[in-house]
């Protein structure tokens, strides 16, 4: 029987400190290390023999057997530096194969029933457990450093020659060109992600072709543990996500709050019910052979039916009758080519202005048409922004204005309305813009928590300021407040819990990948999230405390309970102008799409949001749907 792979984090480097052990020492000070067994030796007396001595390089121990057969463990001459397997007091481990398990101090017997030619491998530590590493001849050995706690994705790139191209893992990869290659996903045993619809995909045996290449801005650049995006051969459900050809592997190397930024950001967006937020799952990343730590796997930002659910137009259209839509834009932090810019307007003294930069998502190119009307639009609401008007709600969903904003206060998120800020407008003459979905929350937590994110952000939140000081705005917050408070946070601590749980020791695992490695030029060391749990109290305590202080700004959800939800905003949506003529027809599915969409429980109840692995019902209008929460 296959011994699935387990592991433990434990301190590699030796510790300065007096040891534990009062064994046996080599010239270097390490303790001199046996395999001990019922039939190593003297049959029957564990003895500690030259024979069975391990070698040591450096602080790894190595051991090759011709055979091997029975109980065992690794210790030294006078047991005082004692590991067994990591077992309950009826078990014992058994190696039957090539596999990566965890040692115990004073852990039970490993077993084994009698294999050839195997080589077992650990590194020293003062602390209670370690890896250790059996490889029997004629298997492919473990790769190093994998944590065995999560669904492993391997990704192999190539040159022409068909040998592994580097340059993918190199710490100066600067470009964002693709580079091809292959991958296959591994669930490697994790049934709470199985229970989500989660299966393995390709195998080594049989891998499946991919596309990959660096993203991001400040990430890519300063680490040396780099974000990446995929774009698989064909669609698939990468571990019960949307079924897409697109995903993103986030590195999160700068996240020091327990990698809880991005995760607590989308929980809460998916919560209050924003219209299409992003989802991510943890896995480990191996490239070439190399393991590169912990990552995120997460649904990219596009265009598609399980996604931002709207009229894809092509680039470069100039039929009016089509012009409306639809778009997906970013207010953007950096000057692109594929951008409007205009000067942002506001309402208020003493916050920075910078440009209100327009940068096209999908589609990508605009014609003179486009680009006409998006001016307009953006130049509207720019308008009514620095005027105070609620004549901005006529251009944009205020609904969703109010839900987006809720989430980033929430989460003391400086750099929201700074870049990576997504807005969406469907085609049609009745549409809006809305706020969504949520991406990058890489800065949450970095606000204070009795007071406003955008008091306390040198770079300036587009628009965000002016809209605080609209009384319409601020209303519909109030009421979103007090009904999400009281509905689809409640639950949030305990997601936070279950997703630490889940990543705790890869979290360890991916520290001792990352720990003193060089960085880029101008770059920093990948964040250490290895002692996560003070950091997941950390953030709980943040939450706590910033939505207590907002209880005195936006109402006393304790006081004021309801259930109820606000009702939807029923401004009329701004006359298209004269030029978009002709409107084209929308199927009705999206038109079905377009409309707000509302969540009911199995028993008819209303909730704020269904919270993922939970059936519930889907309303948009007079169309109702059973569908399983992600």
């Amino acid at each position: 029987m296959r011994l699935k792979t387990l592991f433990a984090a434990a301190a590699i480097i030796a510790s300065a400190t007096t040891p534990a052990w009062a064994g046996a020492t080599d010239g270097e000070s390490f303790p001199v290390m046996y395999l001990r067994g019922a039939k190593i030796g003297a049959e029957g007396q564990w003895n500690a023999i030259e024979q069975y001595r391990f070698n040591r390089e450096g602080s790894t121990y190595t051991l090759h057997l011709d055979n091997l057969d029975g109980e065992f463990k690794i210790a030294n001459d006078d047991w005082s530096y004692d590991f067994g397997a990591d077992a309950d007091e009826n078990g014992k481990v058994v190696i039957s194969s090539s596999a990566t398990v965890t040692a115990v101090k004073g852990g039970k017997n490993f077993g084994c029933p009698g294999v050839t030619d195997i080589t077992i491998t650990f590194d020293y530590t003062d602390g209670n457990s370690t890896p250790v590493v059996f490889t029997v001849s004629g298997e492919r050995p473990p790769v190093a450093g994998l944590s065995g706690t999560l669904p492993v994705l391997y990704i192999n790139v190539y040159d022409e020659n068909g040998n592994y191209n580097n340059e993918i893992i190199s710490k100066d990869l600067d470009h964002k060109n693709y580079f091809g290659g292959e991958y296959w996903l591994d669930i490697n045993g994790c049934q709470w992600l199985a229970d989500e619809g989660a299966t393995s995909i390709g195998s080594q045996e049989e891998p499946l072709p991919l596309e990959i290449k660096a993203r991001g801005n400040w990430t890519r650049k300063g680490f040396s543990k780099k974000p990446f995006k995929l774009k698989l051969g064909s669609k698939q459900k990468m571990l019960g996500l949307s079924k897409s050809k697109h995903f993103a592997i986030l590195a999160h190397a700068d996240d020091s709050y327990g990698y809880l930024r991005n995760f607590t950001g989308f929980n809460l967006g998916r919560r209050i019910g924003l219209p299409w937020t992003p989802w991510q799952q943890p896995v480990e990343v191996v490239i070439n052979g190399d393991y590169r730590g912990l990552y995120f796997l997460t649904e990219s930002i596009r265009i598609e039916e399980d996604r931002v659910n709207i009229t894809e137009l092509d680039d470069n259209v100039s039929d009016p009758s089509l012009i409306s839509g639809g778009y997906l834009v970013e207010l953007d932090n950096y000057d692109e080519e594929n951008q409007i810019q205009l000067e942002e307007k506001s309402c208020v003294d003493g916050h920075f202005l910078d440009m209100l930069r327009v940068t096209f998502d999908t589609p990508e190119e605009y014609s003179e048409l486009q680009r006409r009307f998006i001016t307009d639009q953006f130049t509207a609401m720019n308008d009514a922004v620095g005027d105070n008007s609620d004549d901005l709600w006529r251009y944009l969903d205020l609904d969703d204005a109010a839900r987006y904003y809720i989430v980033e206060e929430i989460i003391s998120h400086t750099e929201s309305y700074h870049g990576s800020t997504y807005l969406f407008r469907d085609r049609g003459a009745d549409r809006k813009w809305h706020f969504s979905p949520l991406w990058d929350c890489g800065n949450a937590f970095s606000g204070p928590t009795d007071g406003f994110f955008y008091d306390n952000d040198s770079y300036g939140n587009t628009w965000i300021p002016s809209m605080r000081a609209n009384d319409t705005f601020n209303e519909k917050v109030r009421q979103t407040w007090l009904w999400f408070m009281n509905t689809g946070y409640k639950g949030i601590t305990d997601d936070i819990d279950t997703y630490i749980g889940h990543i705790a020791e890869a979290a360890k695992a991916d520290r001792r990948r990352w720990a003193g490695q060089p960085v880029p030029d101008g770059g920093q060391d990948v964040a250490d999230n290895s002692d996560i749990y003070p950091r997941r109290d950390r953030v709980v305590e943040m939450l706590s405390q910033k939505t207590n202080w907002l209880k005195g700004v936006f109402g006393d959800y304790d006081t004021e309970c309801t259930t109820t939800e606000p009702a939807r905003d029923t401004t009329p949506a701004a006359p298209l102008p004269e030029y978009v003529s002709g409107i084209g027809s929308v199927s009705a599915d999206n038109t079905a799409s377009s409309l707000p969409a509302e969540y009911f429980n199995l028993q008819g109840v209303r909730i704020a949001a269904p919270l993922p692995g939970t059936l519930y019902i889907e309303r948009r209008g007079a169309d109702a749907s059973l569908r399983l929460a992600r």
